[in-house]
């Protein structure tokens, strides 16, 4: 038995121990909860997938909510989510990046959420909406190069917590691409904070995923004065993950500095991000 079977057998024991009368013959029963599970232990992480959807929809309970959040985490492990969605991008759709970002500045959290990608068409709204009806984000992207677009909430009154969500995307000329989404539950604590300045501490955060790639540490200084918010300098590092900057070359002056890790994923061919980030004005005769 692979690796991963035996961590799927092992959930579903684990759920029967704490819902012995929902799952105790999961093998009989139909429903969807109990489905998800089968469909992933016999390998057929799509399908699983599908009925985890039709689980969110039926407004689970506190218990099959963390069930179903655990299942999809493990689902995850098999190939870091590219099994999970076997529906391909509308062929005017070359990529497609979610990005949830938790942004911890000197006074406070800022949860933000962020979706981009690249087109032939010009893409003329978004919507991100919670299940059944939470709009979360919902506007026309900024454009760019080679088909360039985002679009991003600012502030967000908390996380976007774990459970499914519907991405709809309009283009000019092309109907409307529609797919459902499912986000796991956001880490509960930050992994990265100040020292000082120009130094921060990174926790680590159990064992690495192996099916994923290894978290990237993202540092970038911007001009305070700027407010396109363009990097002046950027660089990203993975691997052993640095605590402190390298020389810059930068001439002196106030600017902000902000250092993020990501966590990367799929959800099929769609990209979905994690991101704790840390941010603060530095003087440049500090670093």
């Amino acid at each position: 038995m692979s690796n991963f079977s035996t961590s799927c057998l092992l959930l579903v024991m684990h759920s029967a121990l704490w819902a012995p009368n929902v799952l105790a013959n999961w093998f009989v029963s139909q429903d969807v909860f109990t489905m998800a599970h089968q469909k992933l232990l016999e390998g057929k992480t799509n399908e699983s997938f599908g009925a985890m959807v039709q689980a969110w929809q039926q407004s689970p309970n506190i218990e099959h909510q963390n069930n179903l959040n655990n299942l999809l985490q493990l689902a995850i492990t098999e190939d870091c989510g590219r099994s999970l969605d076997a529906t391909a991008l509308p062929p005017w759709l070359s990529s497609l990046v979610i990005q949830r970002e938790m942004v911890q500045n000197q006074n406070q959290v800022l949860p933000r959420l962020a979706i981009t990608g690249t087109s032939e068409q010009r893409i003329t709204s978004i919507d991100f909406i919670r299940w059944p009806e939470q709009s979360v984000l919902s506007a026309t992207p900024k454009t760019g190069k080679g088909g360039y677009f985002s679009i991003e909430t600012k502030r967000l009154e908390k996380a976007s917590s774990e459970g499914l969500y519907q991405m709809i995307i309009s283009a000019d000329g092309e109907q409307s691409y529609k797919t459902w989404v499912l986000l796991t539950r956001p880490l509960a604590k930050q992994r990265i904070g100040w020292v000082d300045s120009q130094n921060w501490r990174i926790e680590r955060n159990g064992l690495p995923d192996k099916a994923c790639p290894s978290p990237v540490l993202s540092m970038n200084i911007y001009d305070l004065n700027d407010t396109s918010w363009t990097p002046l300098w950027t660089e990203n590092v993975d691997g052993k993950l640095p605590t402190t900057l390298p020389d810059i070359d930068l001439p002196d002056g106030r600017y902000w500095l902000s250092v993020g890790i990501i966590h990367s994923r799929w959800q099929g061919e769609i990209a979905i991000r994690d991101i704790q980030s840390i941010t603060r004005p530095v003087e440049h005769s500090e670093m």
